[in-house]
């Protein structure tokens, strides 16, 4: 769901429910009914209603702690959130700013990163590691498949400088791939040849090379120098700096135990904020 339309169902929602009915309060501030409304239907038990409290609860308490830290997101942080949202629903920012929800779609953008800056702060102190173990037990009823192993690249290019009048060229050419055949280094080259700095890839599948350097890199070895090539951007300068095969399976598996490993832990940090002196009354024959 959009999310302009999912903030108006929740707006919709309010509407329905009742006013400002206060089912909850958490030291000198309250939780309204409103606040849960939009996450409830006919169907939805007490026990449901009192864990939706309890997470409002949690919120609150954040919220403080955001407060007393003094996290803030950056305006340009927001900003590109702005846009995301923009794009989402096929309008521009200016369209975007139009629309009568504005205020209270930056207010809940703004809101989300906090509570993001809030636990990014938090999970600085959590040691979190994976162990074999874990990922083989994952992997004993998960296997990987043949299409999850991938082959990977790294490569360092460099834009050439070269004069590009009748005649000048095929002698720069020349001139070059002399010096290639002759061993020297590439970082040697791109100093001689270039002002431009060496720009380093990460890890890309061979298949997702554009395709101007497909050609070119097919037979290539690792840290083997080509011939410079033309593109678009003028004459290229290219070696392979590594390769690998990438389970991308395992990786996926690895990332799923960390991120439910940090939320473990953010979700513990929070229980924290519960202390002796906090005063909580939920108010149940409201439900």
């Amino acid at each position: 769901m959009k999310y302009l339309s999912a903030l108006a169902l929740v707006f919709s929602f309010n509407a329905l429910s009742t006013p400002n009915s206060i089912v909850a309060v958490v030291n000198d501030n309250v939780i309204t009914y409103d606040s849960i409304a939009a996450q409830i239907n006919k169907n939805t038990t007490k026990e449901e209603k009192l864990a939706l409290i309890n997470q409002q609860i949690d919120k609150l308490l954040q919220k403080e702690k955001i407060q007393a830290l003094g996290i803030k997101p950056k305006p340009e942080t927001i900003n590109a959130m702005l846009l995301n949202i923009a794009k989402q629903n096929n309008l521009t920012l200016t369209q975007l700013r139009a629309n009568n929800q504005f205020n209270e779609i930056v207010e809940r953008v703004s809101e989300e990163l906090s509570f993001k800056g809030l636990q990014e702060l938090v999970l600085q102190q959590a040691k979190i590691s994976i162990t074999q173990a874990e990922i083989d037990k994952v992997l004993a009823t998960n296997p990987p498949t043949a299409n999850s192993l991938l082959k990977q690249i790294k490569l360092a290019r460099v834009i050439l400088d070269i004069d590009n009048t009748e005649g000048a060229t095929e002698k720069h050419i020349t001139e070059i791939n002399k010096q290639i055949k002759a061993g020297i280094s590439f970082a040697e080259l791109s100093k001689k040849y270039s002002n431009n700095p060496i720009v380093e890839s990460t890890w890309i599948e061979r298949n997702k090379i554009p395709k101007s350097l497909q050609q070119q890199l097919s037979n290539l070895k690792p840290n083997e120098i080509p011939p410079p090539f033309k593109v678009e951007q003028g004459w290229l300068l290219v070696k392979i700096t590594g390769e690998r095969e990438f389970d991308a399976h395992i990786s996926n598996i690895k990332n799923q135990l960390l991120q439910s490993k940090r939320n473990a832990f953010f979700q513990t940090w929070v229980k924290t904020l519960r202390t002796k002196n906090l005063y909580i009354d939920i108010f149940e024959h409201k439900l």
